[in-house]
C-alpha cells in the first residue's frame, strides 16, 4: 500500500509539472484549440490523480473502526458500504465536472486544480490512516 501511495504522489507531482504553461491570448482559432486540448488533458490527469488518491484513502481505512456513521458498516468498521459511498461521491464530482467542461471548456483549468487539491487532501488523510492500527479484537 505504501508503494501505491508513493506512486500516486509521484504521478500527481509529475502531472502538475508537465502541464505548467504561461497564460497567453490565443492568436488564432488553431492556437485556442491547442490550449483547450491541453486543458482537457490536464483535467484528465487530475481526475486520475483524484481517483487514485480516493483508492489510497479507502485502502488505508479498510477494516478499521469508522467514526463517521454514514460510512460505518454494521460491525462498526469501514467496509463495502463506506467504499460505495466514497466512490459514489468521487464519481458524481467527476461526472459533474465533465458536464461543466463540455458546456464551458474554459472551466477545465479551474476544475483540474480543484481535483489536485482534493487529491492532496485525500493523500494526507490516507497517510494519517496508515499510522492507525486496527483494533486487536478485529485482527482475529
Amino acid at each position: 500500500m505504501r508503494k501505491l501511495l508513493v506512486l500516486t504522489v509521484f504521478a500527481t507531482l509529475t502531472a502538475n509539472l508537465s502541464f505548467a504553461e504561461a497564460l497567453e491570448h490565443p492568436k488564432n482559432l488553431k492556437e485556442e484549440a491547442r490550449i483547450q486540448e491541453k486543458a482537457q488533458k490536464r483535467w484528465m490527469w487530475s481526475a486520475l490523480a483524484l481517483t487514485a488518491a480516493s483508492f489510497a484513502d479507502v485502502s488505508s481505512s479498510w477494516g478499521k473502526v469508522e467514526r463517521n456513521g454514514l460510512l460505518r458498516s454494521s460491525n462498526g468498521t469501514f467496509g463495502a458500504k463506506g467504499f460505495g459511498i466514497k466512490m459514489g461521491i468521487v464519481s458524481s464530482i467527476l461526472i459533474g465536472q465533465q458536464y461543466m467542461i463540455q458546456k464551458s471548456p474554459n472551466s477545465a483549468r479551474m476544475t483540474s486544480w480543484a481535483n489536485y487539491g482534493m487529491a492532496g487532501v485525500k493523500l494526507g488523510v490516507a497517510a494519517r490512516n496508515y499510522q492507525i492500527a486496527k483494533p486487536a479484537y478485529l485482527l482475529r
